[in-house]
């Protein structure tokens, strides 16, 4: 059985952390595979943590799927206009994908958005994520040019990046 939360408590902060964690390391090991870049974990890892009050409400959300009795996946929204929000690590641990634990994340991102009163969502995607591209396009997200809210990716690898939006009725 699958449930999706808001974190509320130390014990979901501490579940976010290690999603975090495990995510910043799987990031960092393909990107040093496929294009020879060195990313420091620790650096983005310590930077997210400091940055967990973005994602709380009212303008933020930061979500966890339970996939019966374990932490699966997270997913965050965060502000970054006047009526427009942003998707941050949404993300799956590898053992639990293929299971609907991202389209259930997606899709509870987006209601909280909408309810939240955002008239439009953003995300940014590496340019090895197709799984995720792909659910993003089903979903309804359209490809954009990069926006300028996004200071986190470096100049040099924008090109490559993948930027998309959801215009919400």
């Amino acid at each position: 059985m699958l449930k999706i939360i808001q974190v509320e408590t130390d014990e979901h902060k501490s579940h976010t952390q290690k999603l975090f964690w495990e995510y910043f390391n799987e990031t960092k090991l393909i990107f040093s595979y496929q294009f020879g870049i060195n990313l420091d974990a620790n650096t983005f890892f310590e930077q997210y943590i400091t940055q967990l009050h973005e994602f709380t409400p009212p303008s933020g959300r930061l979500l966890l799927a339970q996939y019966e009795v374990k932490i699966a996946g997270c997913a965050c929204l965060r502000k970054i206009g006047e009526d427009v929000g942003e998707i941050k690590r949404m993300y799956v641990s590898p053992e639990f994908r293929r299971k609907g634990i991202g389209r259930a994340l997606l899709r509870t991102i987006v209601n909280e958005a909408s309810s939240i009163g955002y008239s439009k969502i953003r995300l940014d995607s590496a340019p090895f994520a197709k799984e995720a591209h792909t659910l993003y396009r089903v979903y309804g997200f359209q490809d954009i040019e990069p926006y300028l809210e996004k200071t986190e990716i470096p100049l040099e690898y924008r090109a490559n990046w993948v930027f998309m939006e959801l215009v919400l009725k």
